[in-house]
């Protein structure tokens, strides 16, 4: 399913100043902000690829062909358009009243209440619907996906190479899933 990032989140779940207590770096310590910075983004993308939800608010497009149903993404809030290359190449804007948005079903998706129109002959990608999505800002986010965030952040700050010698990792991984397994998506 093509889905593509139009706006990314103006946020990340965890602030620094969390993601600093939770590798107990000090206050007057600044020189591994950016470092934090970056393994928040980390974490925040590996628990969206984990659960196959984005997080915070966001703006996505769908681009491609239709289906009798568009699955888009869990967390879904809103469509804001459905744009379609007609059977001349002109682009058309279809009318929010000619579709259904299901944002209710654990993946969001949007359906004709008839039929989609035709589109332009062979061309892979006729269809552009640009949708909202995610959980809203940060402070509605799961706690349990924010604090398996935080746990990965304190993890790599702690263990900054790739191979720990001598060290049992199952116990992160099982926090990791323990966390995350109640928000995931089944691919199907």
């Amino acid at each position: 399913m093509p889905i593509i990032q139009a706006t990314p989140p103006a946020e990340e779940p965890i602030t620094l100043a969390e993601a600093r207590l939770q590798c107990r770096v000090d206050d007057d310590i600044t020189e591994e902000d950016s470092l934090i910075e970056s393994m928040i983004k980390a974490a925040t993308e590996y628990c969206e690829q984990y659960t196959g939800r984005p997080l915070i608010t966001q703006e996505k497009q769908y681009v491609g062909p239709f289906s009798s149903k568009l699955e888009l993404t869990p967390n879904l809030l809103s469509v804001e358009s459905v744009e379609y290359l007609d059977l001349s190449s002109d682009q058309q804007a279809l009318d929010a009243a000619d579709y259904f948005v299901d944002v209710a079903s654990p993946v969001g998706k949007i359906s004709p209440y008839e039929w989609w129109p035709s589109t332009k002959v062979n061309h892979p990608q006729p269809v552009t619907v640009s949708f909202t999505c995610g959980y809203g800002d940060a402070a509605d986010v799961p706690e349990a996906i924010k604090q398996c965030i935080r746990m990965l952040v304190g993890h790599w700050f702690e263990n900054r190479e790739s191979v720990s010698m001598g060290q049992v990792t199952s116990e992160m991984e099982f926090s990791v899933s323990s966390l995350l397994n109640p928000y995931r998506i089944p691919v199907i």
